[in-house]
């Protein structure tokens, strides 16, 4: 599926905090191109509906396989599909309760103006999830599930055999910020800093890197809006926050992810 480069060029020079900066006229034709949209007010209980909806669309293969292919392509449209999945794979099937201001399950508003151009911003430059509210996970996983079925190459599993044992090469006292930068000097993986980070939440998200007190979302959900912090000033999202060298690779979580690959069966044995 080829990029409209004019449309994304639009969308990436987007700017939440001044939007009246996109002409009309570019608002316009980003959005007939399917890249942009008309922020409007959803709300919670219908947002959830919604979302567990697009979730049985999905398949755990063609999730994967988009996130391997985007590893090598640079297309990171295709990279936050698997945390939106993974993260609505345990969410709680619930009505709203409010404390006043969030939803006490979920952290979401009862209601929310949706900004859905600057949520497709952070998908197609970052490749990650802006946050755990239902309004943004939804969103996310509908524009995944119209993404064309795309199989991983030779290269695309190079890159990730490689990331992985980066991973499992680490010292015992490595941070998150460190295997990123690492990970920068894999040869034929274009990325930059915030790109890494998210793929490293990503990899969190999928229980993969974890701790034995601060579990990703395989079997369990957190609410990331009350999930704590290693520390007040870290702004990387829960579990990979807490995660150091010496906590390796959860191997059961990597195999439930990726252990369909002949081409990855090296980091199973």
């Amino acid at each position: 599926m080829e990029l409209n480069k004019k449309a994304l060029k639009i969308l990436s020079e987007y700017d939440l905090l001044h939007p009246d900066e996109t002409s009309e006229e570019d608002f316009q034709f980003a959005k007939d191109a399917g890249y942009m949209f008309d922020s409007i007010t959803q709300t919670h209980d219908e947002t959830i509906e919604f979302a567990f909806q697009e979730l049985n669309k999905c398949k755990k293969k063609n999730m994967t396989d988009l996130f391997l292919s985007s590893l090598s392509s640079g297309r990171l449209d295709w990279r936050s599909g698997l945390s939106a999945y993974n993260i609505l794979k345990v969410f709680p099937k619930h009505s709203e309760e409010s404390n006043g201001a969030n939803c006490i399950v979920c952290s979401s508003r009862p209601n929310e103006l949706v900004d859905f151009s600057f949520i497709n911003s952070i998908r197609f430059n970052i490749g990650a999830i802006i946050s755990g509210r239902i309004y943004h996970l939804a969103f996310i996983l509908q524009q995944h599930n119209k993404l064309p079925h795309v199989r991983p190459i030779i290269k695309d599993f190079d890159i990730f055999q490689s990331i992985i044992e980066i991973i499992r090469n680490a010292e015992s006292n490595d941070t998150p910020s460190k295997v990123q930068k690492k990970i920068g000097k894999i040869e034929g993986f274009k990325s930059n800093k915030e790109q890494r980070k998210a793929l490293l939440e990503t990899l969190g998200f999928c229980s993969i890197l974890e701790t034995e007190e601060h579990k990703g979302f395989l079997h369990q959900f957190t609410n990331l809006g009350l999930a704590p912090r290693s520390r007040h000033s870290s702004d990387w999202l829960y579990p990979v926050d807490w995660w150091k060298g010496r906590d390796g690779i959860n191997q059961d979580a990597l195999k439930f992810w990726f252990d369909e690959y002949e081409e990855l069966q090296k980091l199973f044995m």
